[in-house]
């Protein structure tokens, strides 16, 4: 635990074994938490135990959000996305990283696009597996249900399809619902925990789960439930949920909106292919043009460390092989 700007950060550290680890500090978001990423410490600390080579090491540092679980909650506005990116370089600072690198999934993705814009000294790269990549003409004709743009691919073509279906099946209530009125909504999340637990399984990263019917994948459904949990004891479902109300109402996936194309720092993007959102490639290198490294995997969805933590870890190793000289 350190205090940043006043708020308290709660975060994990796991160093490895090996001299030269590259320190990854990873970024979850809601309603996931730090427990997402407990099965991907192992094959990223210790991959020769685990399918890979001493060179494929990591440090791990997984820090709690602020408003999100062991972390502080922040009481006055301007913690934002921006504002998180300054706190983890501070973190990094304090830990004494001088070259490290970032990844994130979700409020993750959008905070490591925004750590890698800011560029703060030490900050080798970032992975993202949720990629700010819908060009603006796209977004436009979608916020707009309008016809698609005329001029894209059969690929770009099934993407757009896709994101109208998605904003059409109402799979987004919940972001307008915590972007306008959090503390609202709080009220009744933190009123009852089957509550709390039905409101975030609306979220499109559980649309393909089956609750835990098979003990052999995960999440389990103690897994889910652990995550659950710890909103509920530590008492924070309303302070997460003013992540959403800070970043804006700002679309996740919106190039324009996180200036991906002012970024100059190198960017590495993987799609998991069970995931609701699957930008084509043209997007994904047109919105990040230091783009090193892209690829698409069969299994995973939105919580992918969380469902296929040797598949995570194996595409972090493949994504930074290249930063580590």
């Amino acid at each position: 635990m350190t205090n940043i700007d006043g708020v308290d950060i709660h975060f994990i550290q796991v160093k490895s074994k090996e001299k030269n680890a590259l320190p990854v500090l990873i970024t979850h978001g809601w309603p996931g938490s730090v427990f997402e990423f407990l099965g991907t410490i192992g094959p990223l600390t210790d991959p020769v135990a685990h399918g890979g080579t001493a060179a494929d090491a990591f440090d791990v540092v997984i820090p709690s959000i602020p408003g999100y679980g062991f972390s502080g909650r922040p009481t006055a506005p301007g913690w934002g996305p921006e504002h998180v990116a300054q706190a983890w370089a501070e973190l990094m600072r304090r830990l004494g990283y001088t070259r490290y690198v970032a990844q994130g999934g979700d409020w993750g993705a959008v905070i490591s696009t925004e750590f890698a814009r800011q560029a703060p000294p030490g900050l080798l790269g970032v992975h993202l597996n949720l990629p700010a990549a819908v060009p603006s003409e796209v977004g436009a004709a979608l916020a707009a249900g309008g016809p698609a743009p005329a001029g894209l691919s059969d690929q770009e073509r099934t993407a757009f399809e896709a994101s109208r279906k998605y904003a059409m099946s109402g799979a987004s209530a919940y972001f307008v619902m915590l972007s306008a009125r959090p503390q609202a909504v709080g009220y009744s999340l933190n009123d009852s925990p089957a509550g709390l637990a039905a409101f975030m399984l609306v979220h499109p990263g559980f649309a393909k789960w089956t609750y835990g019917d098979d003990p052999t994948k995960t999440p389990t459904k103690d897994q889910v439930l652990d995550d659950f949990t710890l909103y509920w004891l530590t008492n924070t479902s309303t302070s997460a949920g003013r992540l959403y109300w800070e970043n804006k109402g700002r679309g996740p996936t919106s190039s324009a909106v996180w200036k991906t194309t002012e970024l100059s720092l190198p960017v590495a993007v993987t799609n998991f292919q069970e995931d609701a959102y699957q930008p084509p490639e043209s997007w994904v290198r047109r919105a990040y043009k230091n783009l090193i490294y892209f690829h698409e995997v069969p299994k995973g969805g939105h919580f992918a460390a969380w469902e296929q933590p040797q598949l995570f870890s194996e595409e972090m190793r493949a994504a930074f092989r290249s930063l580590r000289k």
